[in-house]
């Protein structure tokens, strides 16, 4: 196996509601190797600083957070797109992305 050939190192954070299906569907799909699973049912502002530090603690390239789907604007989430890929349930949102999606208030 050569190194683009690699599975995809990730974080894992699971609702109480998520779907094994969907998750299991997920790891296959993006070749996810999951390093850590965090099971969590906090809210969204916590979960999100949750999967953060875990994504930055095992040094992962993604996080999969399989209950979610497409994000809405200004919502928690996109904070996770700061450290790492965020993989849900619809969509891949690449490393960075939520600099090109989010925009501030003017003060």
């Amino acid at each position: 196996m050569t190194e683009s050939d690699a599975p995809t190192r990730a974080v894992a954070l699971l609702h109480s509601t998520h779907d094994p299906a969907t998750y299991e569907a997920l790891t296959r799909k993006h070749r996810l190797k999951v390093v850590y699973t965090v099971h969590t049912d906090a809210t969204a502002v916590l979960a999100a600083l949750i999967a953060v530090q875990y994504s930055l603690e095992h040094a992962v390239d993604a996080v999969v957070i399989p209950h979610l789907g497409p994000l809405e604007p200004r919502t928690p989430w996109w904070v996770v797109t700061q450290a790492a890929d965020l993989i849900t349930a619809t969509r891949h949102y690449p490393l960075g992305s939520a600099v090109t999606t989010q925009t501030r208030p003017e003060q």
